[in-house]
């Protein structure tokens, strides 16, 4: 495993390793003036093939720059490195934000689950009301602190509303119909995206996508969706039928927009807290 001594960042202390992804490592470093911590992506292209995982990186400064939204990590800024004029290595300095994604701790409590999920549904509503699709909506880009806060991470394979992807890019199990048959994507890619991460959060099974993670075809006879309320007591017939809802196969047939997500959530999530707090007293 790497440790803090093979990186040197000019101006900050690096105080640990956090982790690593696809040719990346993120680091926890520390201002020497200030003492602000952050988070460090550092991507390093070792074959040329690599391109595309410092084009990914610049992709996420690209729209992490124009997004300020408390629940959406914030982009910094970002440090190219050169070697004979060619970019070898991209630092991206980000918010730090301490806590487990639910990929790590998977929430049980229904209460703190639709939490969560309507701080979501809303960051995402909004990058979509500037004009990006997240794209990569799954349990691993969301981290939840030890206060609450929620955070929405990794804007590598965000882009603008509309576009068609050169090739397939999106998580097995999460990933929507016209993200592997390289259609246009717009806000209900990522309403799917988001319902299947709520699916999986609820159940702890993954929905019957197009791309599962055996990476074998599914056809449309293969793609029924059980309703979560069957696997949790907890889910209410309306969270069930706004997940369901989300999954759709047609685009057309999902709620319209993750602003429509977030409205029918909230009140989901207003109604079902109300009956348990009834519950609860004595």
């Amino acid at each position: 495993m790497s440790t803090a001594q093979t990186l040197e960042v000019p101006g900050y202390q690096v105080v640990q390793y956090v982790g690593s992804g696809a040719r990346s490592s993120i680091w926890q470093i520390r201002d020497r003036q200030t003492g602000e911590s952050l988070s460090l992506k550092r991507v390093i292209r070792r074959h040329s093939s690599d391109s595309r995982f410092l084009l990914q990186a610049e992709n996420e400064f690209f729209v992490g720059s124009q997004l300020d939204h408390p629940a959406i990590r914030k982009v910094v800024r970002i440090r190219r490195i050169k070697r004979w004029l060619t970019l070898k290595e991209i630092h991206l300095f980000m918010e730090f934000c301490p806590g487990q994604t639910i990929q790590e701790n998977r929430p049980s409590d229904i209460r703190q689950v639709m939490d969560i999920f309507v701080a979501v549904a809303e960051a995402v509503a909004f990058m979509n009301s500037r004009g990006f699709v997240h794209a990569d909506m799954k349990p691993n880009n969301i981290i939840v602190g030890q206060d609450g806060k929620v955070k929405i991470i990794d804007l590598g394979q965000s882009c603008p509303v509309g576009t068609l992807k050169e090739r397939i890019q999106g998580t097995p199990d999460f990933i929507a119909p016209e993200q592997v048959h390289r259609r246009p994507l717009d806000s209900r890619t990522d309403v799917y995206n988001f319902g299947a991460t709520l699916y999986w959060t609820l159940t702890g099974n993954a929905i019957p996508t197009v791309l599962p993670k055996q990476r074998s075809m599914h056809f449309k006879s293969d793609m029924h969706v059980i309703p979560p309320e069957r696997f949790n007591s907890q889910v209410t017939p309306s969270l069930s039928k706004l997940v369901t809802d989300c999954v759709e196969m047609q685009p057309s047939q999902r709620p319209e927009s993750m602003s429509a997500v977030a409205a029918r959530l909230s009140l989901i999530a207003h109604t079902t807290s109300r009956k348990l707090n009834k519950v609860d007293q004595p």
